[in-house]
């Protein structure tokens, strides 16, 4: 029985020794050797990263070939194996969303590089589990040292080790010639492997970028927008101000407050909108149909986790004939519709309350998400539409203040049609970020963009792209949550003083 369990532990080091070998020798030795030198191929920043996770994995493999099976060279294969796994990720997250064929470096059977890291961490792990099935009790890899600090190793073993030492220096060599020496370590967007100083770049910008602020998320680090049930000024860095005199375009025209009227509404209402003949609120993830003297009629709440998860809801538009479209701060919308006698067990998926009266699965509904390429980065507050599109605007976050982005959708397939920042006479020094857009309303051709900060309104031509006018309004209305116009007449909504306060202007 012994002598078996010592013919497994040999066995186990044997596979060892050749998962070890294969790594280095295939996915490294081929980057270095062939791509590097002959197609003359340089690896990036977390190309380096992801070859050296694979060197250390070999290398791991080799110890425990060397020194016996312990418990902290295996953990260290798992831990390179996590590594390299969350790099290859960071790196094929970077060009997962291009188009067909796109993408970074030299491709391998249509796949690149950085994704073909993923499929050798991912084998890794898969072959650590195989050459496990293998092994034998525990017992038997001390046995199988005979009381040894080290194994000897055999004539195959050694030559793998020698030829991997040398691919382990190669990839040494290339990586001091095309990155150099720290601080110095690596470029986004390597040029051509060469040997000729002349054309060598040695960078470290990449080292000081990273250290100005650090997150996890990366670019995806953007805070939440502000909405009326919850103020986000300080979070997102932006300093909100009721002062017209310094939004970045000059005033054409002057509004005045006609009347005002506090709504007898218990929560902060984030949007309102008058739609075939009544207006409809929304707070969070509810939503109200209010008649003309704001009573409530019907209502419901979404589940926003179901399927396609909608952030807070920043908008309703008119959807079809006789449908709706809401639509959340990520993009993410559900297509509803009235039905007073609806199958509140279908209709359960989407709705937290009012199942039995609203529908959001059916012929026509359901939600959706809004691919855009400008406002990729960037959450949007307002929504308003022409009939054919909707059109969404982003505002400015903690990572962006300066990006104004109107995305243009058609309703038909909820599928991007055009983005544009409109042009605009602009102040010295100032661009449309400087806006913060939380309502927009589509009238006789021309889009009414309400910026809550500045107490600006922008008039935005679609069709020619521009501002065309901006008309200012009282700095007495604090928070311009919602724009509209009901018989002809402009209507603001703001939240302020823990009220929801509804100003006609003339």
């Amino acid at each position: 029985m012994r002598t078996r369990e010592i013919k497994k532990a040999k066995f186990f080091y044997t596979l060892m020794c050749l998962a070890g070998f294969l790594i280095i020798l295939l996915p490294v030795g081929i980057a270095n050797l062939y791509f590097g030198y002959v197609l003359k191929d340089s690896p990036c920043t977390l190309c380096w990263g992801q070859r050296e996770a694979m060197i250390f994995i070999g290398v791991m493999a080799f110890f425990i070939v060397r020194y016996g099976m312990k418990a902290r060279y295996l953990a260290m294969i798992l831990i390179m194996a996590g590594f390299g796994l969350w790099q290859s990720f960071a790196h094929f997250g970077i060009h997962a969303h291009r188009d067909l064929d796109q993408g970074f470096g030299l491709a391998i059977f249509g796949i690149h590089t950085y994704f073909w890291a993923e499929v050798v961490f991912w084998a890794v792990v898969l072959i650590l589990g195989i050459i496990f099935l293998f092994a034998p009790k525990f017992s038997a890899f001390e046995d199988e040292l005979d009381g040894e600090s080290i194994r000897k190793l055999s004539k195959p073993a050694l030559y793998a080790f020698m030829i991997s030492a040398f691919i382990v220096a190669s990839n040494v060599f290339q990586a001091f010639v095309s990155t150099g020496i720290p601080p110095y370590y690596g470029q986004g967007d390597p040029v051509r492997f060469t040997l000729n100083p002349k054309y060598i770049i040695w960078s470290d910008s990449g080292y000081k970028k990273h250290w100005n602020s650090i997150s996890f998320l990366g670019k995806r680090d953007v805070k939440a927008p502000d909405y009326a049930f919850a103020p986000a000024s300080q979070k997102l860095g932006v300093k909100f101000d009721n002062d017209s005199n310094n939004a970045p375009l000059n005033i054409d025209e002057n509004v005045q407050i006609a009347s005002k009227k506090e709504l007898e509404f218990s929560k902060p209402i984030n949007s309102l909108d008058f739609i075939r003949g009544e207006f409809v609120a929304s707070s969070k993830w509810e939503v109200f149909f209010m008649d003309e003297n704001f009573k409530v009629t019907s209502n419901f709440e979404i589940d926003p986790y179901f399927s396609a998860t909608v952030d807070p809801i920043i908008g309703v538009i008119p959807f079809m004939d006789d449908k709706f479209m809401l639509m959340g701060s990520n993009k993410t919308l559900l297509r509803f519709a009235k039905n007073p006698n609806a199958d509140e067990a279908l209709q359960y998926a989407d709705f937290v309350r009012g199942n039995d009266k609203f529908e959001g699965q059916g012929k026509g509904l359901g939600r959706g998400r809004i691919d855009t390429v400008r406002a990729k980065f960037h959450h949007i507050a307002s929504m308003t539409t022409d009939g054919k599109y909707a059109y969404l605007a982003t505002v400015p976050n903690n990572k962006d203040h300066k990006k104004f982005v109107i995305s243009k959708v058609m309703l038909s397939d909820r599928t991007l049609s055009g983005e544009f920042t409109p042009s605009a006479n602009l102040k010295d020094g100032k661009t449309l970020g400087d806006l913060y857009v939380t309502s927009m309303t589509y009238k006789d051709g021309l889009i009414y963009a309400l910026s809550k900060n500045h107490n600006v309104i922008a008039v935005i031509d679609p069709k020619a792209e521009e501002v065309i006018k901006t008309i200012a309004f009282p700095s007495e209305i604090k928070n311009a949550r919602s724009i509209f116009f009901k018989d002809g007449v402009m209507n603001i909504l703001s939240y302020q003083d823990g009220k929801n306060t509804l100003f006609t202007l003339n």
